[in-house]
């Protein structure tokens, strides 16, 4: 019973959250574009629209019910269903916004698709306590990945077009990824510094800090993204990335390790080359 009200759940969280996807980006095309030359009026516009507000708590209420999901079932089963949700936005985008994509750029969205298919499925039996296993590491990937995502965002700033939003996409993505990673980090941090220390302390946890910064900042490049380019392909890319990344630094950095069996192995390898794939074949759109 449990594991089939988790199901139901999940599947009411990914319709909640790409519904409020394709909500927003309703919203986000009749609305003035966001850019920095007129960045706090384009914020008013913004924050008064109550469609667009609406649409934000939808996708905190899915979010929601995703975590009860999450907590009553495993991620390998609860992952899945996530994904594919995405599936329910393409149809509202195509049908809805008219939104178009050629055979290469199909390929590249399925592959995405495809991957965090697998990666969820890859996540079978597998425990993802978050202890720091090697710090130099850590911030060793932090810092990479990182730079991948500021030399995403020149390439935005260099490329116009249908190429901008992917690679605004892309770097959103990775440091989407980066955060779950410090919030993970964060949570723990800030439970031994208030239980052996002081709540002063625990609240001066740089991780928590990090952490909210980059969630202000990935919420508005999320919506940059989303309002310059195409829901279809920018949305499988945020997902996909933000997925690969915390998975990938937690095998490397937190010594979460691969799965148990061969074949779940190979699964997570293949979802790797999958996303980061499908990426890359997005990123080569033309305009």
């Amino acid at each position: 019973m449990r594991l089939y009200l988790a199901i139901v759940l999940a599947f009411i969280a990914t319709i909640c959250a790409n519904y409020s996807l394709y909500l927003q980006k309703r919203e986000l095309n009749v609305l003035p574009l966001i850019s920095s030359k007129h960045l706090f009026p384009t914020l008013k516009v913004l924050f008064t629209n109550l469609p667009w507000l609406q649409a934000q708590g939808l996708f905190f209420l899915g979010t929601f019910i995703q975590a009860v999901a999450m907590g009553l079932a495993p991620l390998s089963i609860v992952e899945p269903i996530n994904s594919s949700g995405v599936c329910l936005l393409a149809l509202l985008a195509i049908y809805k916004l008219g939104e178009k994509a050629g055979p290469i750029d199909w390929v590249g969205i399925f592959s995405i698709l495809t991957g965090l298919f697998m990666l969820g499925i890859s996540l079978a039996g597998q425990k993802h306590e978050a202890a720091l296993h090697n710090q130099f590491v850590l911030w060793f990937l932090i810092i990479l990945f990182f730079s991948i995502a500021i030399a995403s965002f020149f390439n935005a700033l260099r490329k116009r077009g249908a190429r901008e939003p992917i690679f605004i996409a892309i770097g959103t993505g990775v440091l989407v990824g980066i955060n779950a990673i410090l919030i993970k980090l964060g949570v723990q941090d800030f439970a031994v510094r208030f239980w052996n220390e002081s709540l002063g302390s625990a609240l001066g946890s740089p991780y928590l800090w990090l952490a909210l910064f980059l969630a202000v900042t990935t919420f508005f490049l999320n919506q940059v993204s989303l309002q310059r380019g195409k829901a279809i392909m920018v949305v499988p890319i945020l997902n996909g990335l933000s997925n690969l990344i915390p998975i990938f630094m937690g095998i490397v950095a937190l010594g979460e390790g691969f799965p148990r069996s061969g074949g779940l192995i190979l699964m997570r390898l293949g979802s790797f080359l999958l996303i980061i794939g499908g990426a890359i074949l997005l990123s080569l759109t033309k305009e």
